[in-house]
């Protein structure tokens, strides 16, 4: 979609540069590159502050102290849940694509199971990420058990 969107306005400013509008291209051109400084900025900040969040909730777990989960893994960006102890960028974009094509990961185990994290790393990521609205996973049935007694 965002494609899309990207492509209309190249297109749009194709069109004011064919049709001698070249302020308006320029000016378009301008808010194109502001645009994209704007969002790599915001990706630093949010990998700053994802950061300086973990670093904290590692110093006070060593403390004995808790606090509550702050990464949301449904809704995080990738480069907010590389910054996760243990999962690199590749396992966070296949952790985000997994997420778009079969729906919000059910609980943090799910999360951490298709991310395939090494143990080492599972307590540190259960420290800092959750899931809003994790869903208990569904009991295995029990077999039934027959009875095996002679009716005469």
């Amino acid at each position: 979609m965002r494609a899309i969107a990207v492509g209309i306005y190249l297109v749009i400013m194709l069109y004011m540069l064919i049709r001698g509008l070249v302020p308006v291209f320029i000016t378009m051109l301008l808010f194109a590159f502001i645009f994209m400084f704007s969002l790599s900025a915001h990706k630093k900040r949010a990998i700053k502050v994802a950061k300086m969040k973990i670093i904290e909730a590692q110093k006070l777990k060593k403390e004995g102290k808790t606090i509550p989960p702050f990464i949301e893994i449904n809704s995080s960006p990738w480069y907010v849940l590389a910054e996760l102890p243990g999962i690199s960028i590749d396992m966070a974009r296949h952790a985000v694509e997994m997420r778009k094509q079969n729906g919000p990961y059910p609980s943090i185990n799910v999360f951490i199971h298709e991310t395939n994290v090494k143990h080492v790393y599972i307590e540190h990521i259960k420290t800092v990420a959750y899931v809003k609205n994790e869903v208990e996973p569904i009991p295995a049935p029990q077999p039934v058990q027959e009875n095996n007694e002679n009716q005469d």
